[in-house]
C-alpha cells in the first residue's frame, strides 16, 4: 500500500477511538441506553444487500421506527415528541443502490428514508427502470447487473428513477446542493484527472475545472488536467481560478496514449514533473463571487428537487459535512429549515431544542449497536473497519 494510503488510513483508523475518547458518539454506541428524547440519525451512502439488510432487520426485529424530515423536525422543535425507538435514516448522494438495493429492503420492513440528492448531476434515463435486488432474488437479473452500478456510468439515481422511490411512499428527496462542489483554494497540485474520476462516485471528488467560459462537466475533464487542492464549495474558502494553459503539457503527454498511459509505472511523477515547469497564474474569486456561488449551490438545489418532485425540499445536508458561516446564514435565507452535519461538535446526538441547523449524525456502521435482541458490541465493528481500511481478510470466529 503507498506510503500515502497508508497514512490516510491510519488516520481514519485512529479516528473513532479519538472521537470516543472525546465523547463525540451517544452513548449508545459504547453498550449504553437510548433515552426516549434521544432519536440518533444515521448516515448511509452506498447499500450491500447483506450488510444493509442485516442493519434493517435489527432495527425491525426491535421494534424501531423512522421518522421523516418534517417529523424528525417537529421532534426537534417540541412541537410533537418523537414515539419510542424513533431513528432517522438518511443517505448521501443519490446512489443508484438506494432504489436498487434499499428499496426492496425498507419495503419489506416498513421502514422509510431520507434521500440527500445532487440535482446538477442528476440526470433523466427515460425506458424501463434499471434493475433491484428482488429482480436478483427471483432469478430475473444476475446480481453483477446491480451491484456492477457501483462503479459505472450511472451510479448515481436517475429523475426516472426517483420519481419510482418516491411514489413508494418510503423515501423523501433532500438538498445536498446544487453539485456536491470543490473548488481549488491554492496553486498547488494535488493530483490529476484519471480514468477512474469519471466513473462510479469518483465525479464527487473532482474539484470544478475553469475552461474560461464554463466549468466543464467532469466527463469532459482532459485526462492528465491537473487537480489542486481543493475545498468544499460550501466552506468559506476563496476558489482559486488558474490559467487553463498550465494543463497543456500534462494533457499533452496523456493524449499520446490514452487511457493506456495510467498503467505506466512512474506517471504520476512525470506528470507532477511537467505540472511543475511552469509558474501557475491564475486569480482568486471576490467574496461577493463566494458568496453567490453559495447562494446558486443552494437556491437552485431546492429549485431542482421541489420541480421535479413536486414536494418540497426545505432540508439541507452540507456536502462532506462543510459548511462556512457564509454557507449557514445562506441556508437560512433561502429557507432550508434544518441542516444536517456529521459529528457535531459538543453534540453526541442532536435533542429536542437543539439546533435544527447542525444536525449531528453517525456512521451506518452503529445501527447493530442499538438496544435490543443481537446487539452487536463495538469491538466487533472496529476490527470491521480496521480490517477494510488495511485490507486484510477478516479473521473468522
Amino acid at each position: 500500500m503507498p506510503f500515502e494510503a497508508l497514512k490516510r488510513n491510519a488516520e481514519a483508523a485512529w479516528e473513532v477511538p479519538r472521537d470516543l475518547i472525546l465523547g463525540r458518539y451517544p452513548e449508545f454506541v459504547t453498550g449504553g441506553p437510548l433515552p426516549r428524547s434521544h432519536v440518533p440519525v444515521f448516515c448511509f451512502h452506498s447499500l450491500e444487500p447483506e450488510s444493509f439488510g442485516r442493519k434493517i432487520a435489527h432495527l425491525a426485529e426491535n421494534g424501531y421506527v423512522t421518522l421523516s424530515c418534517e417529523e424528525y423536525f417537529q421532534h426537534l422543535m417540541g412541537g410533537r415528541p418523537a414515539p419510542e425507538k424513533a431513528v432517522v435514516l438518511t443517505f448521501d448522494d443519490g446512489r443508484a443502490s438506494v432504489r436498487t438495493v434499499g428499496l426492496p429492503l425498507m419495503r419489506r420492513h416498513g421502514m422509510k428514508g431520507i434521500v440527500f440528492i445532487v440535482p446538477g448531476k442528476t440526470v433523466s434515463r427515460p425506458g424501463p427502470l434499471p434493475p433491484s435486488w428482488d429482480e436478483v432474488r427471483r432469478g430475473e437479473a444476475k446480481a453483477e447487473a446491480v451491484l456492477g452500478r457501483e462503479n459505472a456510468e450511472d451510479a448515481f439515481l436517475s429523475w426516472e428513477e426517483i420519481a419510482d422511490l418516491s411514489r413508494s411512499g418510503l423515501f423523501e428527496f433532500q438538498s445536498h446542493s446544487l453539485s456536491h462542489a470543490r473548488v481549488h483554494t491554492t496553486p498547488l497540485v494535488s493530483g490529476f484527472m484519471t480514468p477512474e474520476l469519471r466513473r462510479g462516485y469518483g465525479p464527487l471528488d473532482v474539484p470544478l475545472v475553469h475552461d474560461g467560459q464554463r466549468d466543464v462537466p467532469v466527463a469532459e475533464i482532459p485526462l492528465g488536467t491537473p487537480l489542486f487542492r481543493s475545498e468544499p464549495r460550501l466552506s468559506e474558502a476563496l476558489r482559486f481560478y488558474e490559467d487553463p494553459s498550465v494543463r497543456e503539457a500534462c494533457v499533452a503527454r496523456v493524449a499520446e496514449e490514452g487511457e493506456g498511459y495510467f498503467v505506466r509505472r512512474g506517471w504520476q511523477k512525470e506528470l507532477q514533473k511537467l505540472a511543475g515547469q511552469g509558474h501557475v497564474t491564475g486569480h482568486v474569486e471576490t467574496a461577493e463571487a463566494r458568496d453567490a456561488a453559495i447562494l446558486r449551490e443552494l437556491a437552485v438545489a431546492r429549485d431542482k428537487i421541489e420541480s421535479h418532485t413536486g414536494r418540497e425540499a426545505a432540508h439541507l445536508c452540507y456536502p462532506w459535512h462543510v459548511s462556512g458561516p457564509t454557507a449557514r446564514r445562506i441556508a437560512r435565507e433561502v429557507g432550508y429549515r434544518t441542516a444536517f452535519c456529521g459529528k457535531v461538535r459538543g453534540v453526541p446526538i442532536t435533542l429536542p431544542g437543539g439546533d435544527p441547523h447542525a444536525i449531528a449524525r453517525v456512521g451506518e456502521d452503529y445501527v447493530e449497536l442499538l438496544p435490543g435482541r443481537n446487539r452487536g458490541d463495538l469491538t466487533s465493528i472496529l476490527r470491521a473497519k480496521w480490517t477494510r481500511r488495511f485490507g486484510r481478510p477478516e479473521r473468522k470466529e
